[in-house]
């Protein structure tokens, strides 16, 4: 169930963010770019904010544009490319595209957008080798304090 939830949920955080602003109440409308298909996360998470903050009366009129391919980085690319036309337009953007443009996957950086609001929460994983010393967390802990160089 919450599962279901978090769209509205990670909505309801954007809308509220974006109605204590004093630019928010100025606002007609708002372009969703979505970097995925249609019935995704992302596209679930953009539909669910723009359904938020048109029934809180924030903004006016919300569309939303799919469009999918290099595991975000044809989106980023072309908000990135088009920025100057698109005043209006909040990308969707996660983890995963982080991690892709930090790696090469695409040639386009995160870190040529402007942050707006954060919807989406990651779980975060450490990964060790089998042989490895540190089969917890905790282990890992107290050794790092240890060794740790101040």
């Amino acid at each position: 169930m919450f599962k279901a939830l978090k769209p509205t949920l990670a909505a309801s955080i954007v809308a509220a963010t974006l109605s204590f602003g004093s630019y928010a109440a100025d606002l007609e409308k708002i372009h969703f770019l979505i970097p995925g298909g249609a019935g995704g996360g992302w596209d679930m998470t953009a539909r669910g904010t723009g359904d938020v903050l048109v029934k809180a009366d924030i903004v006016d009129n919300v569309s939303f544009q799919n469009l999918s391919g290099g595991g975000g980085g044809k989106a980023i690319a072309h908000l990135i490319e088009t920025a100057e036309r698109q005043e209006d337009t909040l990308m969707v953007n996660s983890t995963p595209i982080v991690v892709r443009s930090l790696t090469g996957v695409f040639p386009q950086s995160f870190r040529d957008l402007t942050p707006v609001a954060a919807t989406i929460a990651d779980y975060g994983a450490i990964v060790a080798p089998a042989d490895s010393p540190y089969y917890t967390w905790k282990m890992w802990l107290q050794i790092s304090k240890r060794t740790h160089v101040k």
